[in-house]
């Protein structure tokens, strides 16, 4: 009769522990926050940090400052004489381009009104292509660089190519009197000039190559009250 060893008894199982995998789960979960707002911050070009004193001092707008009772009546009246530097002396032009009516005022007089012919707009192109020339009043503040009575005009290229004609063997045959009237004011802007028409019907229309033409008694009186000098305001 054989005699049968024992079954060994089942050991307990040990309890397992739990607190290494749940550090290793919440510093993973750290790692991923700590990361996510560093890509964000790198994103925006804003980076996360206390505010200094000087940098929350900017963030607030100072408040304006009140003029005194006094001060008031001063910073207006510098305004204005500031405003007078800027006005011309004496008498001066006012050209409106697109309403073709010539001014000559005395600070807020009105000394003449008149009707003129400004820039057609119109644009010319050399039939090679290689040049191209736009009829248009320049808009600015010039001033009188010169005055001539009985003026010569010089015909350019686009005189001939607008009209169709081959240009002159000689320059000298360019030369054309009677076209610009018995005065022309030239500005401080090459080519451009205020003078007479033979054209007085198309005064009041935009039909000039970019000067101004101005009726024989309104030019009779800018010739008189408009020296080298005179400023020429043009809108």
């Amino acid at each position: 009769m054989s005699v049968l060893a024992p079954e060994p008894a089942e050991m307990a199982p040990k309890p397992k522990r739990r607190w290494p995998r749940l550090l290793a789960w919440a510093l993973a979960f750290l790692f991923v926050v700590a990361a996510c707002i560093a890509i964000a911050a790198a994103g925006t070009g804003y980076s996360y940090g206390p505010l200094s004193k000087e940098t929350a001092s900017r963030c607030v707008a100072p408040e304006p400052e009140e003029l005194r009772g006094d001060e008031a009546p001063k910073a207006a009246n510098s305004a204005e004489k500031s405003i007078e530097k800027l006005a011309p002396k004496g008498d001066f032009i006012v050209i409106d381009r697109v309403e073709n009516r010539l001014y000559l005022r005395e600070g807020d007089q009105v000394l003449l009104d008149a009707v003129v012919s400004a820039g057609a707009g119109s644009v010319l192109e050399d039939p090679s292509g290689k040049r191209k020339w736009v009829f248009d009043t320049p808009v600015g503040r010039f001033k009188v660089k010169g005055r001539r009575q009985d003026p010569l005009w010089t015909a350019p290229d686009w005189d001939y190519i607008e009209s169709g004609e081959p240009f002159p063997k000689r320059y000298s045959d360019r030369t054309q009197e009677g076209m610009l009237g018995e005065y022309a004011l030239d500005l401080d802007v090459p080519g451009y000039m205020i003078h007479g028409t033979l054209y007085t019907r198309l005064l009041g229309r935009n039909v000039s190559h970019g000067c101004v033409r101005v009726g024989r008694d309104d030019l009779r009186v800018l010739w008189k009250k408009c020296p080298i000098g005179t400023s020429v305001f043009i809108f």
